[in-house]
């Protein structure tokens, strides 16, 4: 089950232009591309005479034509030609889904086209801010769009997931504050005059222990945005005074393609060292690892979930964060089908 009236990640800037691009978005097939003008479009992926992906097609100007028969159709979904008539035959147009593009990344919205409302889609200022230098990738993922937001919203894996990055048992010590506000979910973490892991011994070149915070953030229906850092221990970086630090942003939209498959959309973005082009690659390969151990995980869960469907799972006390969100989930799921 999933939400139909929200904004959902499509695809990267970059990898949208003439030439059609097919996904798959919450089990329906769209066809993407930019029209003449460079505005996204996105349509139902299937002409209405003879069922071929419009994305066996080509792009002309603003339209779209058929590779079995030549019907073009335009970025509202009319079909507007059919080669060797005058007229278009009724019932030849398809589905156009509201597009959108903001932060370097191409938005769709699946449900009822009159509420969708661009002012909607989250305020990520990290993804293309001047004051930040960013880097990401999409994957597809062989597992329900749920357990990518389990395993990032659930820090305590790292330990046992991550060791050569962001492992440290400090985090199964420092049990979480999970706020609610509206639909969005908090997740806070901070961990006190601790040994930097990893990762963030190389970001910060730390001498000594810091002062670490894990900052997670959950808006429906799947972005998970992490406000992430460590400074010198006992520096004021709790307090506000992040000046003896590094502070990192990530962001995780996770869109359904099917019931066991997804988009996976990551960035990651720092605001410091922007001109070191040696820490960027460490850093980038760093955190692309991590990421891709952590879609190891959840397909090998998901494998096992189908091979023994409605097998019984526990709960556990680090489990808080991912239990409510799912509650919430379940909630504005079941109001939405009212």
């Amino acid at each position: 089950m999933v939400l139909k009236n929200r904004w959902y990640a499509a695809a990267w800037a970059h990898e949208l232009d003439d030439k059609p691009l097919a996904r798959v978005f919450l089990g329906e097939q769209v066809v993407l591309y930019r029209d003449g003008s460079g505005a996204p479009v996105a349509l139902a992926d299937r002409c209405r005479h003879r069922a071929l992906p419009l994305s066996m097609g080509k792009v002309i100007g603003d339209q779209i034509e058929c590779g079995y028969h030549g019907l073009r159709f335009a970025p509202s979904g009319a079909c507007v030609a059919v080669p060797g008539q005058s007229k278009v035959s009724p019932g030849s147009s398809v589905r156009a889904y509201p597009m959108a593009e903001r932060h370097g990344w191409i938005w769709i919205w699946m449900g009822d086209a009159d509420g969708a409302k661009p002012e909607d889609i989250p305020d990520l200022y990290w993804h293309d801010g001047p004051d930040w230098l960013a880097t990401g990738e999409i994957l597809n993922v062989a597992c329900n769009y749920m357990l990518l937001v389990d395993i990032q919203l659930d820090n305590t894996h790292a330990t046992y997931v991550h060791p050569a990055t962001l492992g440290s048992s400090t985090i199964q010590d420092t049990p979480p504050d999970v706020i609610r506000d509206g639909e969005t979910i908090h997740v806070r973490r901070w961990m006190l005059d601790v040994a930097p892991p990893p990762i963030w011994a190389l970001a910060g070149r730390f001498a000594g222990n810091v002062d670490r915070w894990i900052l997670a953030s959950f808006s429906p229906p799947s972005l998970c945005s992490f406000d992430i850092g460590a400074a010198e221990a006992g520096s004021g970086a709790q307090d506000g005074d992040r000046s003896r630090g590094v502070t990192m942003r990530t962001s995780h939209f996770i869109t359904p393609e099917t019931e066991t498959t997804c988009h996976y959309f990551w960035l990651f973005a720092r605001n410091y060292a922007l001109d070191d082009g040696a820490l960027s690659d460490k850093l980038h390969a760093g955190i692309a690892a991590t990421f891709h151990e952590d879609v190891d995980i959840v397909e090998a869960q998901q494998r096992s979930m189908s091979a023994r469907p409605g097998a019984v799972q526990i709960d556990v006390n680090a489990d808080t964060p991912t239990i409510q969100t799912r509650r919430l989930m379940e909630r504005l799921i079941a109001e939405e089908a009212i």
